[in-house]
This record gives structure tokens, C-alpha cells and sequence, in this order.
């Protein structure tokens, strides 16, 4: 058992093959950027949580969020995703010896996205080299990364830093392994090239010192360095390692104020948040964002999903990212609608976009209604539908969803879609993901009137 095994269970974690944290660009290659890294890690848990395959797939949009990635710039995301295919680095452990050499490759061999043209949703796909596609998801040695911190880190530098700082947090030693500093420096900026000229006191004042500030900042680890040693003429710094032990707990930055432009009327909602689980801090943000009568109303919501028997609809793990999912959707759908209401009639093309965005909620309605006429089924009922579904999967060959469904259950996100789908062609038949016009208007009508 590693040291870090005594980090809260609610954080989710990410088990990275020691070769893959220490990230060499190859002179001539494209450089790292923090978004990369980030996007990365992403996928790579995404791989995990679906076993080996030849493909993989995920929304755009949760990718998107589970890198911390805000903007609407879509895109960048390509733009990312490029970067990655194109990027050529040395697979290598941050010790000598530790693992066997990896041939040199790139961080992706082939990515992409595909667009519903009748629901604007956007899944991206991605690809592995298969000799290193094995070790990244059976990793014999690995380092185990906090998400959060993957995405709170602001700098390639403090992120393949903290990387390869979680490799060693339960040595024995709590030191990293000693390289010279000129190895360190393309593996934390991400650049390779020509650093003859470079000096180290410029490295260490301008990254190693910032990425180490920020690292015991915002994660939870606490790292001290650089450990330095001369050359041989007992002036020149040759090389260095870092010392790393783990915080008691992982706390993200706090916030210096405390309630800071908070309407004391708010306060009762911010208590009964927390007592849901959702940090103060996270608490008191959204409050801000959106004003304290919707973070009320989203409060109740949320409360009432954490009555709902886990067994059947599956655990709420991060409470606070559920309340800002559900209050940035209806934020987004309000917006929607007063732009529609004071704008003059719109262009086709925004005639279409606002029909996607009614289609999508009339289909989230459509899959939330069998889900929940399943919920209300006996037990008998239910067992005999899941016995349905296993055989159509195992039938069409997808045994990669028998076995996520054997381990976790219909609601797990590799299955829950599929499952939604099988109901709705049980129950409703082909045309049951297909609105009618009366449907859309409906919808339109209903969330015009809220």
C-alpha cells in the first residue's frame, strides 16, 4: 500500500506509468503545453476506466470539464489534440534502470471528433501505440496523480514536476531520483532544443522555484529544493533531486476572506450545502456566479438526489461538481431563452441551434422518464431486463460493456447510455430518441413560460 493511500476516498486518482511521467520532447518535436499534459492525463483515465481497447471514446464535454477546461473554444481542443499526435517524446522512467527502455513515440496515434449533426453533440475518439498502450493501462510502477491537482496546476513546469514528485512521496529516501539539471529542464518546460547557452540559475529562479511554490500551494504533496551538487571544480551545479512527503491532508488554495460579498440571506443556503457536501469555499463561489435564489432552488435539487436510494441511481462522489453542472445548465438554458424572447427573428441557423438545444432537453427528459420507469419496476422485473441487456451485449460482441456492467452496474458511465438506448427501443421502438414537432414546441413552450 503507498503512502498516498491515506488520501481521502472521495478524490479521484489517476495511476500513471512511471515511464510516462517523466515526458522527454525530442529535439525538433513540438513542445508540451500545460493544456496537453492536462488533456493527457484525461484521457488516459478515461482508458483506464474502459480496460484495452483499439478506440476509445467520450463526450467533448467531459473531457472538456474533467481537464478544467472553461472555455467555449472548441477549437483549442482540436488544436490540443493535434498537438499531441504530432508531439514525439522518449517514453522514460525518472530513474535509471527502473523499467525497460521505451522505443520513442507519440503521446497519441490518432485522435479526433465526431459531430450529431441532428443534436450538436460532440465525442471525441483517440488512439494509442499499441507498444505502449499495454504499459500505460497495467502499469507495474506507477505514480498516482490527484485530478484535482492536475487540473488546479497553472504551469507544465509545477505539473510534470508534481508528476514526478508523486513517483516518489513513499520511497523510503522521499527523494526524487538525481539527474543533471540539464535532463530536468526540457522534462519540465516541455521544450527541447539547444539549451548550450542556458544557465542554471536562470532555470532555477524561473522555473523550478515558481512550480515548487505552486505545487505546495495547491496539492498534496510538500516538495523542497532543489537538492544541489558541484561538479567536480566544486562551483559548477551539476546535479540535482528534489525532497517530497506527503500533507497530512490535500487542501486547495483557501480563500483569504472567508464570505466575502455574501448576502447574509444567502448564509442558510450555504450551510445546508456544506451539510450535502459541498465545500465552503465551492459553496460561496456559486453564490456569486449565479445569485442566492438559484443556488437555492439547485440546493433543493441536490438534496433531493442525495435522498434517492444509492443502490439504484448510483452515489453523488462529488456533490459540488453535481451543483455547478445543474446550476451552469440552467444558466445556460435561461440565457437561451431571453436572447430568443428580445432578439428579432433569428437566422435559420440560429433557428437550428435553438431547436438542438430543445431536442437535447426533450431527450434528457425521454432517457430520465425510462430510467425512472425501470427504478419503479420489482425487483424481479428489473433483474430480468439487466439479464435482456447482458444478452444483446455479449450477442453484438461488445464484451467490453458486459464486463463494466458485471463490475459496476448499469449506471456507470460506459453503460448507463447504452442501457438508456435498450429501454428505449424495448419500450417505445425505433422512433423513441426522435421527437415529434409537437414534442420540440412543447418544450419550447414550457421552458419559455420558466
Amino acid at each position: 500500500m503507498s503512502a498516498q493511500d491515506d488520501l481521502p476516498a472521495s478524490e479521484d486518482f489517476l495511476l500513471k506509468h512511471v515511464n510516462a511521467v517523466a515526458l522527454m520532447p525530442l529535439r525538433g518535436s513540438r513542445r508540451i503545453s500545460l493544456l496537453g499534459r492536462r488533456f493527457f492525463n484525461v484521457l488516459l483515465q478515461r482508458a483506464h476506466d474502459a480496460g484495452k481497447q483499439d478506440e476509445y471514446t467520450a463526450r467533448l464535454h467531459e473531457i472538456a470539464a474533467d481537464a478544467g477546461f472553461e472555455s467555449k473554444n472548441y477549437g483549442l481542443i482540436r488544436q490540443t489534440l493535434r498537438e499531441l499526435m504530432g508531439t514525439t517524446v522518449e517514453w522514460q522512467s525518472p530513474t535509471n534502470g527502473e523499467n525497460e527502455d521505451w522505443e520513442a513515440c507519440v503521446l497519441l496515434s490518432g485522435a479526433g471528433t465526431r459531430k450529431d449533426l441532428r443534436t450538436g453533440a460532440v465525442t471525441v475518439f483517440w488512439r494509442y501505440d499499441s507498444k505502449v498502450r499495454d504499459q500505460l493501462l497495467s502499469p507495474d510502477r506507477y505514480a498516482r496523480l490527484s485530478l484535482e491537482a492536475i487540473t488546479q496546476l497553472s504551469t507544465h513546469a509545477a505539473l510534470a514536476l508534481y508528476e514526478i514528485c508523486a513517483r516518489y512521496v513513499d520511497n523510503p529516501g522521499h527523494k526524487t531520483a538525481r539527474q543533471n539539471w540539464r535532463w530536468w529542464k526540457p522534462v519540465l518546460t516541455g521544450v527541447s532544443g539547444d539549451d548550450s547557452k542556458a544557465e542554471y540559475r536562470f532555470f532555477k529562479r524561473d522555473v523550478i522555484n515558481k512550480a515548487i511554490a505552486e505545487i505546495n500551494a495547491l496539492t498534496n504533496l510538500q516538495v523542497t529544493g532543489p537538492i544541489e551538487y558541484k561538479e567536480r571544480d566544486n562551483k559548477t551545479i551539476g546535479d540535482i533531486q528534489f525532497e517530497v512527503r506527503l500533507k497530512g491532508r490535500h487542501h486547495a488554495q483557501p480563500d483569504p476572506e472567508p464570505l466575502r460579498d455574501i448576502d447574509p440571506a444567502a448564509l442558510p443556503t450555504i450551510g445546508r450545502a456544506i451539510l450535502a457536501g459541498v465545500k465552503q469555499a465551492e459553496a460561496e463561489n456559486l453564490v456569486r456566479r449565479h445569485g442566492a435564489e438559484p443556488m437555492a432552488a439547485a440546493v433543493s435539487e441536490l438534496e433531493a438526489r442525495l435522498q434517492m436510494p444509492t443502490e439504484k441511481v448510483g452515489q453523488v462522489a462529488k456533490p459540488g461538481a453535481w451543483l455547478r453542472a445543474a446550476m451552469d445548465r440552467k444558466e445556460k438554458t435561461a440565457a437561451e431563452l431571453r436572447v430568443k424572447s428580445s432578439a428579432p427573428p433569428p437566422a435559420q441557423d440560429v433557428i437550428k441551434k435553438h431547436r438542438a438545444a430543445w431536442t437535447d432537453e426533450w431527450l434528457r427528459r425521454r432517457k430520465e422518464g425510462l430510467r425512472k420507469d425501470f427504478l419503479t419496476r420489482d425487483e424481479a422485473g428489473q433483474h430480468a431486463l439487466l439479464a435482456s441487456f447482458r444478452e444483446e451485449l455479449k450477442a453484438t460482441s461488445q464484451l467490453q460493456f458486459v464486463k463494466r456492467l458485471d463490475s459496476s452496474g448499469w449506471e456507470h458511465r460506459m453503460v448507463r447510455d447504452l442501457f438508456t438506448k435498450f429501454l428505449g427501443l424495448r419500450h417505445l421502438g425505433v422512433s423513441w430518441d426522435k421527437p415529434t414537432p409537437d414534442d420540440i414546441l412543447a418544450i419550447a413552450a414550457e421552458l419559455a413560460a420558466e
